[in-house]
């Protein structure tokens, strides 16, 4: 019998969206609450009190086989606690992020107190590649393309008919799904909808849905623009966040999705999965994993930005792709749904699985070449850390971790205002903390509490691509990043 212990995770439902990060830790609750077997018992526990309760921490933890970091970009505190109350559980941990400082630092954090079992846990094969690139040691542990989404996917899956066949005069539905933010590229989006317009016999519409993230990508800034490069704004329609369990019905009026994405942050693209599911062909670009979830003529190259000094801390658009290429694919008869659905289908087992044996340190060849931004990429690290420094840099995030999840106390207050005193990013932080006070301010909040503790790290990584693979990687650049 192997004991696995874990957070009960539920994002706060003040939270106007789940993103993908969110989804996966709910996802992987429900399936330990779902799927019972003999050789698993399931303890789960409350996150936050460990940190606050040393006490409870050694009765929680100590008897322990497994335990599954499903908390965000979180998992070096279970290593502090395992090493600081000598312990010997395995730890299995996951990447939600690509290039950004929250993952990052729980990575640089983890190095040195990681121990031959312990499992990292990967969306897709992009995401094993770039991080094995980033941190060279991870190599040499455990790890597995697992991402058991499928768990909450309803039963039935939907049947959908190809845009071809649709009745004369009836519109072609393009759909968006998630952020609408520029380093998703949506405004991309809108400037293709005014290309198909302008240039195609047929007629096409976008419905967009999920929250907006970027000033230009409001819902008014795109009627207007509408409005202005076609004299209407009817063939545009924004719905707001809906629960994950609601976006089959949205998906279900879209005969196209579109998912231009470049975002550093992108380690797969859960609505890809998502589409596949719903027999949704994808117009995409050749981006992150996306070679692993679309088909050939859904793939479209993308032109990355080769001037820029990218600071890991904020999300960027990468680069973009061309209005010429989507539209082209959009209009190709040979667009075909992918069947990714088919190898995600089978991670809930294979999550299941990886906590009774511990997995091989060996990639699944899901596509035959490497994601094109790889070789390209320069991601500027600090050298690792000795156990000694790691852990007490995190003993000193824990206690800023508990001050500043406790909202109502004296200490909260002023460990707020130092902590904007410490911010390199002021504006942002102060959003956050804006954020916290509506909110439960909580650590479910991903790209809040995480992001905030790397200023007290001093955690700053920068990124930056070359022009091509046989480009020094040491050249820099200059530095214009926002």
């Amino acid at each position: 019998m192997t004991r696995v212990g874990l957070h009960d995770y539920v994002t706060d439902p003040l939270l106007t969206q789940k993103d993908g990060a969110n989804l996966a830790h709910e996802n992987i609750a429900r399936l330990l609450k779902l799927y019972s077997t003999p050789e698993i018992e399931v303890r789960f526990h409350d996150f936050m009190r460990l940190l606050r309760d040393e006490r409870y921490a050694y009765q929680t933890l100590s008897d322990l086989d497994c335990v599954v970091s499903n908390v965000g970009p979180h998992a070096h505190y279970y290593f502090w606690l395992r090493e600081r109350l000598g312990l010997s559980f395995r730890i299995v941990r996951d990447v939600r992020t690509a290039i950004w400082s929250s993952y990052l630092l729980q990575e640089h954090l983890c190095q040195p107190l990681l121990r031959r079992d312990d499992t990292l846990l990967f969306a897709s094969q992009y995401t094993w590649d770039i991080y094995s690139q980033m941190f060279p040691h991870l190599p040499n542990y455990p790890g597995a393309i697992c991402y058991p989404l499928t768990v909450c996917f309803p039963k039935t899956r939907p049947k959908r008919s190809y845009h071809k066949q649709r009745p004369e005069g009836v519109p072609i539905t393009l759909g968006y799904l998630g952020r609408l933010s520029d380093d998703k590229n949506f405004p991309d989006i809108i400037e293709l909808l005014i290309h198909l317009n302008r240039n195609s016999e047929n007629r096409y519409r976008l419905i967009a849905c999920g929250e907006v993230h970027s000033p230009n990508c409001d819902p008014d800034c795109v009627r207007a623009q509408l409005q202005d490069a076609l004299g209407r704004d009817d063939c545009f329609k924004y719905y707001p966040p809906r629960r994950n369990n609601e976006i089959w019905s949205f998906l279900s009026n879209v005969d196209i999705l579109l998912f231009p994405s470049t975002s550093n942050l992108e380690t797969l693209g859960r609505v890809l999965v998502e589409a596949s599911y719903a027999r949704i062909p994808v117009v995409s670009g050749d981006h992150a994993a996306a070679a692993e979830l679309v088909t050939p003529t859904g793939l479209c190259p993308v032109q990355y930005d080769t001037r820029r000094i990218f600071s890991a801390h904020q999300d960027h658009n990468m680069g973009s792709v061309s209005v010429a290429n989507m539209a082209a694919a959009v209009t190709a008869h040979s667009l075909r749904s992918s069947d990714c659905y088919d190898r995600y289908k089978e991670h809930p087992a294979d999550f299941m699985k990886l906590l009774i044996e511990v997995p091989q340190t060996m990639h699944e060849e899901v596509v035959d070449r490497r994601a094109p931004l790889l070789d390209r990429l320069v991601v500027d690290l600090p050298a690792p850390l000795e156990r000694q420094r790691s852990m007490e840099l995190i003993g000193e995030c824990v206690s800023w971790f508990i001050a500043l999840q406790s909202r109502h106390s004296r200490e909260h207050g002023q460990r707020s205002l130092d902590l904007l005193k410490l911010s390199r990013y002021p504006e942002r932080t102060q959003r956050y903390l804006a954020k916290s006070s509506i909110t439960a301010g909580d650590f479910t909040n991903i790209g809040g509490i995480d992001i905030e503790l790397c200023h007290i790290v001093g955690f700053y990584p920068e990124f930056w691509i070359v022009a091509d693979s046989t480009e020094g990687k040491n050249k820099r650049i200059l530095k214009d990043y926002p």
